[in-house]
């Protein structure tokens, strides 16, 4: 086990130096500021400010990571007439909070409310809302479904995590984890093998290189805390009927694709999909080019004809 090398770098957000046009922060019910993204923004123009928004689409990143890795997709959605926008979790990316840590998920699930509340309020009552949830981002969404079923109107999710990876997660780690957890909550206790993320040597390099990002790996108490969600989450299944399409690789060495199965054949859900990639590795949405396009074009096939 390792702890972080910076205590500094394990607390503070980090900033870009780029553009912060329609970049925004709010503040959480717990006083946090979460930085804000909002892609139609970016692409405003005159014609566009008439433009009639079909959904709104929020999206939920992964651990570690931060919601500008998802450019490529919002611009896709946002052709289709889609308002797409996303936040960094508290402790990921520019927004607020020990790097990597949470109490508890619940308070994932509460900013996720709060932001959509926040922005639905720009658009007419009806306009349906979605969630597009990746890796953590994944459980987060479905936690989010399973407490407001009927807030949304269907909910992406992108190699969820649904249950533990055995190759990611074994049982002695899980044990000295909840150990540690009560007595050194903000230890590090396992380091992402990045290699696993994607195919594409560009795509982890730039992962690896992102200083957004928090490399110093899994923290004991937020690992405690994504068992107690797979719990949940294993409990509520059979309760599901809203509307998803679950994506998966079958080659994701960090969320057991088999989760994604069980949700699918768990549900009640009278519209539900599931499609799994063959070779595919855990972010799947950033393949190499032409795998890519492929899951890329799946996602906003499903989204054009539910909004």
């Amino acid at each position: 086990m390792e702890s972080s090398a910076n205590v500094e770098d394990d607390v503070q957000p980090k900033q870009t130096n780029g553009d912060v046009a329609n970049e925004h922060k709010i503040s959480n019910s717990r006083g946090q500021k979460l930085f804000c993204k909002y892609w139609n923004d970016d692409k405003e123009t005159e014609e566009s400010k008439d433009q009639e928004i079909r959904g709104l689409v929020l999206v939920v990143h992964g651990l570690a990571e931060h919601c500008l890795f998802y450019k490529e997709v919002a611009e896709l959605l946002i052709n289709k007439g889609f308002y797409v926008f996303a936040h960094d979790h508290v402790g990921h990316g520019q927004s607020e909070g020990p790097r990597s840590h949470i109490d508890s998920f619940d308070q994932y699930v509460e900013d996720v409310f709060q932001h959509i509340d926040q922005v639905k309020g720009k658009f007419p009552e009806k306009t349906p809302v979605f969630l597009l949830g990746h890796s953590m981002g994944g459980a987060i969404s479905v936690l989010s479904a399973m407490a407001k079923p009927e807030y949304f109107t269907g909910v992406i999710l992108i190699g969820p995590a649904i249950q533990p990876s055995p190759e990611a997660i074994s049982p002695i780690k899980v044990m000295a984890g909840k150990v540690v957890a009560r007595i050194f909550p903000q230890m590090c206790i396992e380091k992402l093998k990045t290699k696993d993320l994607s195919r594409d040597p560009e795509v982890v390099k730039e992962y690896e290189d992102d200083p957004l990002v928090f490399h110093n790996g899994l923290k004991a108490k937020w690992g405690l805390e994504m068992l107690k969600a797979f719990d949940v989450i294993k409990a509520g299944l059979p309760k599901v009927e809203w509307p998803f399409l679950v994506l998966h690789g079958d080659q994701d060495k960090l969320c057991a694709v088999e989760g994604s199965q069980e949700l699918y054949d768990e549900a009640k859900s009278k519209d539900k999909q599931i499609k799994v990639y063959k070779g595919f590795y855990h972010q799947i949405h950033r393949e190499p080019r032409e795998d890519r396009d492929i899951v890329l074009s799946d996602i906003v096939d499903w989204l054009d004809k539910r909004a």
